[in-house]
Order: C-alpha cells, then structure tokens, then sequence
C-alpha cells in the first residue's frame, strides 16, 4: 500500500504543480493538464481507498487521457486544430469503448476472460495513441529547432519529452501478465504487485522528467546550455517556446 501511496502523493503534487504553473503564467493548456493528472489519482483513490471499483477509476483514467491530448493539441497544434481533432475523436471512442466493456462484463479485470483480452487489446493502442501523439509532436518540434542557433536547453526539452512520451505509450502492455482472478494491484500476490509496481514506477518517473523538462530549474538548464556560447542569454516565456 505504501508504494500506491506514493504513487498518489506524486501524482496529486505534481498536477497541483502544473495548475501552480498555469495560473502564475496564464497557461491554459497546462491548466488542462494540471487537472488531468489529478484525475489519474483521483481514480486510483476510489478504486483502492474507497472500493468503488475499477469502472470509477476508469471514468478519471478517461478525463485524465483526454486531457493530455487536449493539451498536446492546445500546445503543438493551434493552427491545425481541425487535424489535431482527429486524434482527440479516435481517443474519446475508444476511451467509450473501455467504460462500456467494464460497464458490460464487470469485474472484467478479475474474471480474466476473453472479454477482459480485447478490453486490455484495446486499450494498447488507446494508451499508445495518447503518449505517442504527444512524443510525435514532441519528436516534430526538436526536428524543427535540431539546426538552429537557440540555447541547447530548448531542444533538449522536447527530446526529453519524447523519448519519455513514447516509453510511457507502453504502459499497457503489463496488463496482459495479470494473474486471473486476481485484482490488479493485490498486495498478497507478488506478480500483480509487480505488474502494479512497473506502471506506477513508469508513470511517477514520467511525471518527473515531465515537470523538469516543462518547468527546467536553472542549474539543469546551465548543464544543457554548458558548452554554449552567447553574448546574450534570453528568457523565454511558456508563449515564445511555443513559437520558436
């Protein structure tokens, strides 16, 4: 319990962090974001201290989900929004598709039947489709920032998130190692322990490198910017980053 403690704790401090962030800059997106990763503990909180099951926290698992496609679109994508939709309408469907199948065949994570593999199968791509949107646009603006003379710092943030997007994208794959008849998470089992243990692990390191990447303290930026040379050092705003 105490490792889905911390997993909560970090969470919750770190959403609070991003609507801390958006508020003292003005940031809607990142406002967007703050709120979706508290959902994600939100869920976890029903489900585990409150026993009212996993369909609760599949619904905050939902809103947390397209909250980070929300963003991705907001940040990346604000002339192209009738592309970037697209992705956010394939991610709401198959969000759908979760609920009704827990909805349909509950406990369908304890029964571990065929209905509980095409739930998980689907999922996959529900999850992957999310981070690598994210890590794909990520990847798009370090291409596009690689050559030219800005501070290494700046590309070494969406590198950063890329690469930490696209790991994060195979959070689901545990899922399909779960022991039947066991709840996912179950403490007195130590492979479903374990498989709970990889995906928090997964996702509190990612909401690190997150925060540090978005939100880079200046000694990290100096070890980025070290071998850089300029006769004048520009601060960026959260605006002009997301112009460059």
């Amino acid at each position: 319990m105490s490792l889905l403690f911390g997993f909560i704790l970090m969470l919750i401090l770190t959403g609070l962090f991003f609507l801390y962030k958006a508020f003292q800059n003005r940031l809607k997106n990142m406002a967007i974001l703050g709120i979706g990763t508290i959902a994600f503990p939100i869920g976890f909180i029903g489900n585990f201290v409150l026993n009212l099951g996993s369909i609760f926290q599949e619904y905050f698992v939902f809103i947390g989900l397209i909250s980070v496609v929300i963003f991705t679109n907001m940040t990346f994508y604000k002339g192209q929004m009738k592309k970037a939709n697209i992705i956010l309408i394939i991610v709401i469907i198959l969000g759908i598709i979760q609920i009704i199948m827990f909805h349909l065949y509950y406990p369908i994570e304890v029964k571990r039947n065929i209905y509980y593999y095409l739930r998980v199968s689907l999922d996959l791509p529900y999850v992957f489709l999310v981070f690598n949107w994210l890590a794909y646009s990520c990847y798009l603006a370090f291409e596009r920032l690689k050559e030219q003379d800005i501070e290494p710092w700046i590309k070494a943030r969406y590198k950063l998130l890329a690469i930490s997007s696209f790991i994060l994208s195979l959070h689901s794959i545990p899922e399909f190692f779960q022991p039947k008849n066991i709840r996912w998470g179950n403490p007195s089992d130590h492979i479903s322990l374990a498989i709970f243990g990889i995906t928090a692990v997964m996702a509190i390191v990612y909401a690190i490198i997150f925060s540090i990447s978005w939100f880079m303290p200046k000694p990290i930026k100096n070890y980025f910017n070290k071998d850089y040379k300029t006769d004048i050092e520009k601060e960026y705003t959260e605006e002009e980053l997301m112009e460059l």
